[in-house]
């Protein structure tokens, strides 16, 4: 890495310390640039001001997430192995960046309501349709019960990221990979078609 990009990462791992310890209201570029030792110029060189350093991480961290979601199906050999590994590569993703995974959950109405707001719905968009895209023959199997498209992440994903938000909060004390594969029956029975 050179000097600009690990300026920008320090940036960026101060303003998750302090964004997940304060809060994003009450986090000020003051803070971050205190906890850091960048000067503030360098800090809206690089995202212009602190809904820019939040967008950037909620964008950049989903983005990480779906890249993973995505080769995962792309590995998956039948309708259940998809559903089991959604779950599976979320409990992952969450248990490897937990102080990402705190941020994105307190800032995904501020992103959504803010100057990337439209950019995060079109990429959501275009990675819901990938998901789709590799369900959609286990679905005209009818390997998959036949529900509105927006209730499948719901049961598919919704438990596992209900755990993991009260894991990371301290409510839940079991580590999520212990529950992983209950969680992960529990969405094939969910949306799985029996036969």
């Amino acid at each position: 890495m050179n000097e600009k990009t690990d300026r920008k990462q320090d940036i960026l791992q101060a303003a998750i310390a302090c964004f997940n310890e304060a809060g994003i209201e009450a986090t000020s570029i003051d803070a971050i640039r205190a906890r850091c030792g960048a000067s503030v110029g360098s800090i809206y060189h690089h995202f212009g001001n602190k809904e820019g350093i939040v967008a950037h991480l909620f964008i950049n961290g989903l983005d990480q997430y779906w890249q993973q979601l995505l080769a995962a199906l792309a590995a998956a050999e039948g309708a259940e192995t998809a559903v089991k590994a959604m779950v599976a590569t979320y409990i992952d993703w969450v248990v490897h960046n937990p102080e990402l995974a705190r941020f994105i959950f307190q800032a995904r109405t501020l992103v959504n309501r803010g100057e990337q707001g439209q950019r995060l719905q079109q990429n959501n968009k275009a990675n819901y349709s990938q998901v789709l895209a590799y369900f959609r023959p286990w679905l005209e199997k009818g390997e998959l019960r036949q529900l509105p498209l927006e209730l499948y992440a719901a049961l598919i994903v919704g438990p596992a990221q209900e755990y993991c938000r009260a894991w990371l909060s301290g409510r839940a004390k079991t580590p999520p990979p212990q529950l992983a594969d209950d969680l992960a029956d529990a969405a094939w029975r969910a949306v799985g078609n029996p036969r």
